[in-house]
């Protein structure tokens, strides 16, 4: 009785680290933007693959409001003491020219439910060569968030971009 209560006990513990990093997150860039990494904001989804894997994928916004990334993991790997990941994804800078390739690896540790810290190095082989690394904050989001960036009103849309944006000069210029 005692090895299925230690085995249920350590299960129920493990389900708690999985849930806090899973879901969406609001990343502020801390780091001065420039040309070479021009993400400001993004809304990132961290979830589970059918077979159980950590994957994570999202956009990225410029302090203009412009789409600067989209992205999706190649690979993940969770962290459980602190909670958390480490991954490497693929992505596209869809507005510039030939929406050249980029690639990131990142961490995010969690700090508490809500928050959460980490850190990104963008790299691309483009006319501006891309090494960046990228210190951030991440805040929990509301899931009605993704659906106002998925869905067809493009005045919430860009309303919820610029609020999150007014969010982001807050919190580097604290």
């Amino acid at each position: 009785m005692r090895v299925v209560d230690q085995k249920l006990r350590k299960a129920i513990e493990n389900e708690g680290r999985v849930a806090r990093i899973e879901g969406l997150w609001w990343q502020f860039s801390l780091t001065e933007r420039s040309l070479r990494e021009p993400s400001a904001v993004s809304l990132l989804r961290i979830s589970r693959d059918r077979d159980g894997g950590m994957e994570l994928g999202g956009r990225s916004w410029q302090k203009d409001g412009s789409l600067s990334a989209r992205y999706w993991s190649e690979a993940a790997k969770e962290k459980k003491e602190p909670s958390g990941v480490f991954y490497y994804w693929k992505g596209e800078r869809p507005l510039d020219p030939n929406a050249p390739q980029v690639d990131r690896t990142g961490e995010i540790r969690v700090e508490s439910a809500d928050r959460a810290a980490g850190y990104f190095t963008t790299h691309a082989d483009t006319r501006l060569r891309v090494n960046a690394r990228t210190a951030g904050v991440y805040w929990r989001a509301d899931p009605e968030d993704m659906n106002i960036l998925d869905g067809r009103d493009d005045r919430q849309r860009a309303e919820l971009i610029a609020e999150r944006l007014r969010h982001w000069k807050s919190i580097t210029n604290a």
